[in-house]
């Protein structure tokens, strides 16, 4: 792995862009107010949902600021964080504040938690597609991969990226990746690996899910 592209590494990278220029993504929570790092024995006492501990991009990133994560919805106090996290369900409906009418989609997404048991965490970014940290089992640079939804047809979901490292240095402007489709980076010459191992782990496959792929899996998407 080339060290500085990936996971704390990488992270360093982006604090550097971010503090230089900000995020150049505009739906990033801007950085008016000083960061809030979080002290080292308090990111050492920190899990994730099930024990399970930090990939090195947020150890990396809570260093610097612990304020983002509030901003994003994951906890209430930059000082005493929290990582709980929610069902995909619940995760859903937070980000997309499903209205009236509109309920059943919540409980469609609820139909992937048998293949995602986990717990996902929000993010910023899309319209009919949102992104979440989903955290279930860590690749072999540590981090958790980062989940998009779509409901523009039927509910869907695939690995968008390999993890929190990746998404946050695409958010600041710092990588040039290519997305041609939401799993466009399963063939990318850094980050493919990465994103075969989650595609693999999540059972979302190459090319993601949609929910009917869930009960007609020959049907639908590569879950090779």
């Amino acid at each position: 792995m080339e060290n500085d592209m990936h996971g704390a590494a990488l992270i360093e990278r982006v604090i550097a862009k971010v503090r230089e220029d900000g995020w150049e993504a505009a739906d990033m929570p801007d950085l008016d107010e000083e960061p809030v790092p979080l002290a080292p024995e308090a990111i050492d006492a920190l899990r994730l949902p099930g024990g399970r501990p930090l990939p090195p991009s947020l150890r990396r990133w809570l260093a610097f600021d612990s304020r983002l994560p509030v901003d994003l919805g994951w906890y209430e106090e930059p000082s005493a964080p929290v990582l709980a996290g929610r069902s995909l369900s619940e995760t859903t409906e937070e980000m997309y504040g499903f209205g009236p009418g509109e309920e059943g989609w919540a409980a469609m997404f609820g139909e992937f938690e048998a293949l995602l048991p986990g717990r996902g965490f929000p993010l910023v970014g899309g319209s009919d597609s949102r992104r979440l940290l989903y955290v279930g089992e860590p690749d072999s640079a540590g981090e958790y991969p980062v989940l998009v939804t779509d409901t523009d047809d039927l509910p869907y979901v695939a690995v968008m990226y390999p993890g929190l490292d990746v998404y946050l240095a695409d958010e600041a402007g710092l990588l040039d990746l290519d997305f041609d489709t939401y799993t466009g980076l399963m063939d990318h010459p850094v980050y493919g690996g990465r994103m075969r191992e989650h595609a693999e782990l999540t059972r979302l496959g190459t090319e993601g899910l949609e929910i009917q792929d869930l009960y007609f899996p020959d049907a639908g998407a590569d879950t090779d």
